[in-house]
């Protein structure tokens, strides 16, 4: 590294680390003050439960809220802004110094944090969420969940099972009012039962008061003859599938809580069991476009600290909230139509990211004309 790289990594960095921490502590106010006083006091919780909390939010606010992304937007801003106020930018130019080489550290720090960033999310990040989640239902909504809207299952077991619950509890893994199916060439098998729940020490599902239908079809026999039914009374037994809840409802936990690789294969399971899983492809792809922000945004704020002169901070903060919010809104209505299924979820992903790249590097090459 020339001195110039030291420069200005030396500066880059130690500012990044003060807008972050700010940006954390504001949030951490901010949500302290309007979401969680309440229900610190109302539930007496500990101070090192709640500061256990913030702190494994916290990769949550930086990662998926992209704080660090705004964060670099702020520091390249001011940190390249200054250098142009102070005419350093303009004397390295006139000494034959390009923009490419005085852009080269903030372009590979940016790239750094990117990769950094994924590889985070995908293996600390995601207990870190595990964490917060856990300690969010335990501490911070102390109440049992009504039964609501119960899910619908296909591909089950090894007969394609298809299971409707009208009414179901998450929480205490129980439903009511049971349909369960399966459709071959030979015949058909349906199954009504008042309640289902799930065993752990038997580490299978329980139906109980209902019926179990069997209808056979043999070819062979004659016409009026050839459908064979029987009925079993059910007054406890077990379901003829064994997916475990974890398995049943692995999209019901938010992605965040998941590597790359484990939300790979809970949305492979979930659609061979014929669930939608548009959203949750749009979040697969979001785990590769997201940390990729960090290099994005680089190519947008160079050229913009490049053109200010006054204002300083306050102009930077200025452009970072515009650009942010810009952000902010166009992949929140991309993600939407992915989520919808109006995009593809790739596309719907990377769509924002994109956008800001192509701006960026527009920019960017305009600067160095």
């Amino acid at each position: 590294m020339t001195l110039l790289d030291r420069y200005l990594a030396k500066r880059l960095a130690a500012t990044l680390l003060k807008t972050l921490s700010a940006f954390v502590l504001l949030y951490i106010l901010i949500d302290l003050i309007t979401a969680r006083q309440s229900s610190i006091e109302k539930y007496d919780i500990p101070l090192g439960i709640v500061i256990q909390y913030y702190a494994a939010n916290a990769p949550t606010l930086i990662f998926k809220f992209q704080a660090l992304a705004l964060a670099l937007l702020v520091s390249t801003l001011l940190v390249l802004g200054r250098c142009a106020q102070d005419n350093e930018i303009t004397a390295l130019l006139a000494g034959g110094v390009g923009l490419g080489r005085i852009a080269r550290v903030p372009i590979l720090f940016a790239l750094a944090l990117s990769v950094a960033v994924f590889a985070f999310e995908n293996t600390l990040g995601a207990r870190f969420a595990a964490k917060a989640e856990q300690i969010e239902g335990e501490y911070f909504q102390r109440f049992t969940a009504e039964s609501g809207k119960g899910p619908s299952w296909t591909g089950l077991g090894d007969r394609d099972w298809t299971c409707h619950i009208l009414y179901f509890n998450p929480i205490a893994l129980t439903g009511r009012d049971v349909f369960i199916h399966s459709f071959t060439e030979k015949g058909m098998e349906e199954i009504r039962a008042r309640r289902i729940y799930w065993e752990p020490d038997r580490q299978a599902w329980i139906l109980e008061d209902g019926r179990w239908i069997s209808e056979r079809r043999d070819p062979a026999a004659p016409t009026g003859q050839d459908v064979t039914r029987k009925i079993i009374r059910i007054t406890q037994q077990a379901a003829p599938f064994t997916e475990s809840p974890e398995m049943l409802f692995a999209l019901s936990e938010p992605p965040e809580s998941k590597s790359v690789g484990e939300l790979y294969r809970d949305l492979k399971h979930a659609e061979a069991m014929g669930l939608p899983a548009a959203s949750g492809w749009v979040a697969f792809h979001t785990k590769f476009s997201r940390p990729a922000l960090c290099f994005v945004i680089v190519w947008l704020a160079i050229p913009f600290a490049l053109k200010i002169r006054r204002g300083g901070l306050f102009v930077s903060f200025g452009a970072s909230i515009a650009l942010g919010l810009a952000y902010v809104m166009l992949f929140v209505v991309s993600a939407g139509l992915g989520s919808i299924g109006l995009l593809p979820p790739f596309l719907a992903a990377w769509f924002a990211t994109g956008v800001f790249l192509a701006a960026g590097l527009t920019l960017f090459q305009r600067a160095r004309a």
